[in-house]
């Protein structure tokens, strides 16, 4: 038998979505750790049993259903939260999971969305869901100084988060996933429109950013974006 996803597929800190089958997300949640073993025998499912249970919940018919098992894939959840919206993917046709790839799903809407420029506006922008991925352009100025200006694409994050000039003046703050990167928390310097996270500098390096790329903001939630990098073309 042949390892499934999410065996060695899925890490401490990836972003879990719950979909409904043919039907709407419902909740998503951030891996805190994961355990994979290969190569059972029904002394060790039945000692995962034993050790797990009480969090994996199972009833009998479900370890019956697991006896001749090969692998196993334990995950561990946090921050777990309802959700009504998630990454763009194809049917799943009967699969319980689905890893996304190399080209994440922020990429792949950013593509071929024609409405989505580097200000989020487009020609029918009256038109676009305030779930929209909307894009902000770096530009040489943010990677001397390790900054990201919200200028341009300002109303698309809730006023609250609006703050003043300094920390103690900050706003509520809203979480920012990036891409293999930190979840960070943050609000917005009001009168220079500037994302206030200290984090992009270290980013941008990791993922060798050059002016002209541009940071995808994808509302996951009312409070929570996805950042991802899409590149200059």
């Amino acid at each position: 038998m042949q390892a499934r996803d999410p065996f060695e597929r899925i890490e401490a800190g990836e972003r879990i979505y719950f979909k409904q089958s043919a039907g709407p997300y419902a909740a998503t949640a951030t891996v805190e750790h994961a355990l994979f073993e290969s190569n059972l025998t029904p002394r060790r499912i039945s000692q995962i049993r034993r050790d797990y249970n009480h969090l994996i919940r199972g009833e009998e018919a479900f370890w019956r259903s697991k006896r001749d098992a090969n692998f196993a894939s334990l995950v561990w959840l946090k921050d777990v939260e309802q959700t009504t919206s998630g990454p763009a993917i194809r049917p799943l046709q009967g699969v319980a999971w689905l890893c996304l790839d190399e080209e994440p799903a922020w990429r792949r809407i950013e593509r071929s969305d024609p409405m989505l420029s580097s200000n989020g506006q487009g020609a029918a922008a009256g038109l676009v869901h305030a779930r929209t991925p909307f894009a902000i352009e770096i530009t040489p100025g943010n990677l001397k100084n390790n900054t990201l200006y919200a200028t341009s694409v300002i109303d698309r994050f809730p006023a609250w988060t609006i703050g003043g000039a300094n920390k103690s003046h900050a706003a509520r703050p809203i979480t920012l996933i990036l891409h293999e990167g930190p979840t960070v928390q943050t609000d917005i310097v009001g009168p220079r429109k500037l994302i206030r996270t200290r984090v992009w500098g270290r980013w941008f390096r990791a993922h060798g950013v050059k002016a002209g790329d541009r940071v995808i903001f994808t509302p996951m939630d009312d409070t929570t974006y996805f950042a991802g990098l899409a590149r200059a073309r």
